[in-house]
């Protein structure tokens, strides 16, 4: 029950920061800065084998592949640099940018990235000395290639909103007067007074909310040790709770 101990405390931190005086980060998942829910699922993901070396029985393949899966992508996803505008911000603005600028799970710099290379520092010192659980082998070649169709299914979503998400920032510029004339900075400032749709600001918010639901289920069912066969192919069966884990892939994909 380590990882849900983790898990919990780290939901409750967040939302008690999240309802505090300016906690509330606008037009990000449940209005909380900005990867707090990818950071919120990994953690659970990778705290999740605790519960295995406790009971001293083998981990299921399918978490080994979650944590392989959500490591890498949350790495990927956090080294990114900073846009142009975003660097403009903090040229012209530095106390106000530090001031509004939150991390994360609202923890310093880095924090996530710490917390996740400790807890498999420590997964694997456990193992090692103490009860030297096995991990299953399962069929790496057939899951790999779901978790691969996953995240491109995911990424192609997020092409396309990301395509309308352009022509929408396209004629918001246009409908600018001057704004040829205009630095990048004044012409976000303008932008950001201008309306959004309903789902601009609700959208993300709605499928964290799915899929951070969708994790825990899947996880409460791992826990429990309840599952549902699903046939996907003929050739391949994959159970309801490990079908509701690879879902991470299309939310990473999506996101990113």
């Amino acid at each position: 029950m380590i990882g849900w101990f983790i898990f919990g405390f780290l939901l409750f931190w967040c939302l008690v920061n999240r309802f505090r005086k300016g906690g509330k980060i606008e037009e990000y998942p449940l209005g909380m800065p900005r990867g707090t829910v990818r950071a919120l699922i990994t953690i659970l993901i990778v705290s999740f084998p605790f519960i295995y070396l406790i009971n001293g029985e083998e981990i299921p393949g399918i978490i080994t592949n979650a944590i392989f899966i959500v490591v890498a992508f949350y790495f990927e996803a956090r080294r990114g640099k900073k846009d142009r505008i975003r660097a403009i911000e903090e040229i012209k603005y530095p106390e106000e940018t530090k001031k509004i600028e939150k991390k994360p799970l609202y923890l310093p710099k880095y924090s996530v990235r710490i917390i996740l290379v400790s807890l498999l520092v420590i997964i694997l010192i456990i193992n090692s000395t103490g009860p030297k659980v096995p991990f299953e082998i399962t069929n790496t070649l057939i899951d790999l290639l779901i978790i691969v169709v996953f995240f491109i299914i995911g990424t192609i979503f997020g092409a396309i909103k990301n395509s309308k998400a352009n022509k929408r920032l396209t004629g918001q510029v246009k409908s600018i007067d001057n704004y040829k004339s205009q630095s990048a900075y004044e012409i976000k400032a303008n932008i950001d007074k201008q309306p959004k749709t309903w789902w601009e600001l609700k959208g993300n918010s709605i499928l964290s909310i799915i899929m951070f639901i969708a994790v825990v289920i899947s996880l409460i069912c791992f826990t429990i040790n309840w599952d549902l066969m699903v046939t996907i192919l003929p050739i391949y069966e994959l159970s309801l709770r490990e079908s509701l884990l690879l879902l991470i892939s299309v939310y990473y994909g999506f996101r990113d």
